[in-house]
């Protein structure tokens, strides 16, 4: 029987803090449960689940099955889910009768560790999900950043600077959940003073697609708003083209032109993203 994860445990690298979550250990069950069975786990750090993304999933296991066992503990009450939330929710889109779950034996705290841990380790979370999952780590595990840092192998002020964006008004955060601004953008406007200085210039930056240089210019007195202003209708126009290509493939997407030349970079995290992507453009 494996060792139930505990707090020394969570500093020994994300490599096994994943396979904790996703692989099938000694004594551990493979149930067949309906999607109807299983409850959602309220402490999923996933806010957001992008239709772009979910579309990819439901197709995928429309052509292919669920290839690998979601999560799940008892309760007492029912089944809770514990990690594989969007294939859960794609098996329940198709009206699947039955899905494969691994059944783990371990309390809400380590439930709530393994969700944020195999969410982490897949860095498909957005930037504020993602901050709010160390502050959860931090919270219910007694971490420090340092600590939480530790877990997840990153620099701690890499975890300082995610956790600082949760000081922005919640329509900023929403923003940069969305990818609508940059990390680098809400960074700089935490520079300013107050939410009313902080949502002027975030409007700024969506309505005239300003740069993060050009923030941190603003934010330091170096630039004034007139000279942000001066980009052309055309700079304009692209920044809507990318926010328009963003939501249809749901990932990031920069485009560079000049002279009528450029390039479309599309952003991917993992071969699976990858393939959903080359999906929604048709060219598989």
């Amino acid at each position: 029987m494996s060792k139930i994860m505990d707090r020394n445990k969570l500093g020994r690298g994300l490599d096994s803090l994943l396979g904790e979550v996703i692989e099938i250990n000694e004594g551990e069950r493979i149930l067949q449960l309906s999607p109807g069975e299983i409850r959602p786990n309220t402490l999923q750090p996933r806010e957001n689940f992008d239709h772009g993304v979910m579309d990819g999933f439901v197709e995928s296991i429309k052509a292919h099955g669920i290839l690998q066992p979601v999560v799940v503990r008892w309760t007492g009450d029912g089944y809770e889910l514990i990690a594989g939330e969007r294939r859960w929710r794609a098996a329940k889109q198709l009206g699947m009768a039955a899905i494969p779950a691994v059944l783990r034996n371990v309390d809400g705290e380590k439930a709530l560790a393994l969700a944020l841990i195999e969410n982490i380790q897949r860095e498909d979370l957005n930037p504020i999900e993602k901050a709010k999952a160390f502050v959860n780590l931090m919270k219910n595990f007694g971490l420090t950043q340092e600590r939480v840092a530790e877990c997840i192998g990153m620099d701690r002020s890499t975890v300082t600077n995610m956790i600082r964006l949760l000081e922005l008004p919640s329509d900023i955060q929403g923003y940069v959940s969305r990818g609508t601004i940059s990390v680098g953008h809400a960074r700089a406007l935490l520079s300013l003073q107050n939410e009313k200085e902080q949502r002027s210039l975030c409007d700024c930056i969506i309505r005239e697609g300003l740069s993060v240089r050009d923030v941190e210019a603003l934010v330091s007195g170096a630039k004034k708003p007139a000279e942000s202003r001066q980009k052309t209708t055309k700079e304009t126009h692209t920044r809507h083209l990318e926010d328009r290509l963003r939501e249809a493939l749901g990932t990031m997407v920069t485009i560079t032109e000049r002279n009528g030349k450029g390039k479309i970079i599309i952003n991917f995290k993992g071969l699976d993203q990858f393939e959903r992507i080359m999906q929604r453009i048709g060219a598989v």
